[in-house]
C-alpha cells in the first residue's frame, strides 16, 4: 500500500471546512484593501530562486526540491514573492500599472526536516504591493496582515519590526556583526560559524539556543541605519502607533532572504512552539531592479495555512444544511430518480441519492449522517400517481406532493 511522501498532509473532507472558512476571510479582507489574487505555477526555474532568496540562504543550499530535465534546471516553488515578481515583469505589469496588490493562496514546497507547524509541502497566503516606496504602504501592509489574522479569529499574537536599512545600512551591519561575533566564533553553531563567513545576517535568525544567547548580548540597536532609513522606520512606527497596532522593535528581527531592505516584520503566536511565527514579510526595493525591471519599491507578507489553523479558532465553514436525499424503491423508480436529480441539480437544489441498493431503513440512516435537511422516496406508486413522498428531516412530518410542484416546494 502506498503511503503519502513524509512532510506532505491528505487534507480530508473532514478538515477542508476549516482550509475554506480561512480561504474565503482572506479572500474578503484582501477585497477591502483592493487586492487582486494573481495564480503562479508552483515549479519556476532554479536560478530565479538562486538570484533573488541568495546563493547562501538555507533555502536555496539545502531546501529547494530540485527537477532536472536534461539541460534545464527547474525548482518547486519554495516562497511566492520571487515568482510573483518573475511574472509582474514577464507579463509586462509594470508597463499597464504603475503600483499594483496582488494577493495569493497556494502551495509551496521545501525540503526540510518535518515537525509541528513544519511540513514539506505548506500553504501560503500573502501578498505584494509593488511600486511604491512610501512608509505608508508599509503601515498599511502590516496593518492589513493583521486585520487578516483578526479575521481568521487568532488571538494573543505578537507583531515583531526592524528595519534593515538600505544595502550600504545591511553592509555596515554585517560588519558590525562580523567584529562583535568574531570572538565567539568557536561557540556559535556549525551552521553560524559557516555563516559568519557567508551570510552573517543569518546568525541573527538562528533557533540555536546558545547562539541566540551569544547575540543577545550584542545588544543591538538600529545605529546602522542612515537618516533616510532612520526617517522611514520613524515614520512606520508612528503610523501604526497612531491606528492603535501595538508591536515591538525586535533588533535581532532579521528575515533570512536577501532581497529584503528597510522594514522587516513578524508575526508570532505561542501555539505553535519554538517554531512561533505564524507570517512574516517585510520590503524589498531592489528586488524588481535586479530582476530587470524599473527601480520601485515592493513590500509583502505571507501567513502560513498550517500554522493558521493551529492557532485559529474560527469556525468552519459549514456545508448547506439544504440537502435532499433521494430514495428510489425498484427499477423504474431508480430510472426516473436520475432525470429528478438532474432536474433538481439543474434549479440549483443540492442532492444526493442511495449508490449501494440499500434498504428503506438503510437509506434513511444514510440520509440521515448526510444531515439531509429533506428526504425524498419515490416507488413505483408514487409515480403511477405522479407524486412523490417528501420528509422534513427536522420535524420529521411526511406528506405526498405532485411531482411538478417539487422545485416550487423545495425552494420555498
Amino acid at each position: 500500500m502506498f503511503k503519502r511522501v513524509p512532510g506532505t498532509k491528505d487534507v480530508l473532507p473532514d478538515e477542508t471546512g476549516h482550509w475554506q472558512a480561512i480561504e474565503e476571510a482572506a479572500r474578503n479582507i484582501f477585497s477591502l484593501y483592493n487586492y487582486r489574487e494573481i495564480r503562479t505555477p508552483v515549479i519556476e526555474e532554479a536560478s530565479l530562486f538562486n538570484r533573488t532568496l541568495g546563493t547562501t540562504t538555507e533555502i536555496v543550499q539545502k531546501q529547494m526540491f530540485l527537477i532536472h530535465n536534461q539541460e534545464d534546471l527547474y525548482a518547486l516553488r519554495p516562497e511566492g514573492t520571487a515568482s510573483i515578481c518573475r511574472s509582474y515583469l514577464e507579463n509586462n505589469l509594470d508597463k499597464t500599472n504603475a503600483f499594483i496588490k496582488l494577493y495569493y493562496i497556494g502551495p509551496m514546497f521545501r525540503l526540510e526536516r518535518p515537525q509541528k507547524g513544519r511540513l514539506r509541502q505548506f500553504h501560503h497566503i500573502g501578498c505584494e504591493a509593488i511600486g511604491s516606496t512610501e512608509a505608508i504602504l508599509d503601515v498599511e501592509v502590516i496593518s492589513l496582515a493583521s486585520r487578516l489574522l483578526e479575521g481568521f479569529a487568532v488571538k494573543d499574537y505578537k507583531i515583531k519590526i526592524n528595519s534593515l536599512g538600505c544595502p550600504k545600512d545591511k553592509q555596515t551591519l554585517s560588519l558590525n556583526l562580523k567584529q562583535g561575533l568574531q570572538k565567539e566564533k568557536q561557540r556559535l553553531c556549525p551552521d553560524c560559524q559557516l555563516r559568519l563567513e557567508n551570510n552573517i545576517l543569518r546568525v541573527l535568525d538562528c533557533k540555536n539556543e546558545e547562539c541566540r544567547k551569544i547575540v543577545k548580548t550584542l545588544e543591538l540597536k538600529n545605529s546602522y541605519l542612515c537618516q533616510d532609513c532612520s526617517s522611514h522606520f520613524e515614520e512606520v512606527k508612528n503610523g501604526l502607533n497612531s491606528l492603535g497596532i501595538a508591536f515591538d522593535v525586535e533588533p535581532q528581527l532579521v528575515r533570512g532572504l536577501d532581497y529584503y531592505n528597510r522594514t522587516v516584520f513578524e508575526f508570532t503566536h505561542s501555539n505553535l512552539g519554538s517554531q512561533d511565527a505564524i507570517g512574516a514579510g517585510g520590503r524589498y526595493n531592489n528586488l524588481i531592479k535586479e530582476l530587470g525591471g524599473p527601480d520601485i519599491g515592493g513590500i509583502g507578507f505571507a501567513f502560513g495555512v498550517e500554522r493558521l489553523l493551529l492557532a485559529s479558532t474560527l469556525p468552519e465553514k459549514k456545508v448547506s444544511n439544504n440537502l435532499v436525499y433521494l430514495i428510489t424503491l425498484g427499477e423504474t423508480a431508480k430510472s426516473a430518480g436520475i432525470k429528478l436529480l438532474n432536474q433538481l441539480r439543474s434549479c440549483g437544489i443540492p442532492c444526493e441519492t442511495d449508490y449501494l441498493n440499500r434498504s428503506l431503513k438503510a437509506a434513511m440512516r444514510a440520509a440521515n449522517d448526510a444531515s439531509a435537511r429533506f428526504v425524498l422516496i419515490l416507488g413505483e406508486d408514487e409515480l403511477r400517481k405522479n407524486v412523490i413522498s417528501l420528509k422534513d428531516m427536522s420535524n420529521s412530518t411526511q406528506r405526498e406532493i405532485n411531482l411538478e410542484d417539487l422545485t416550487k416546494e423545495l425552494k420555498c
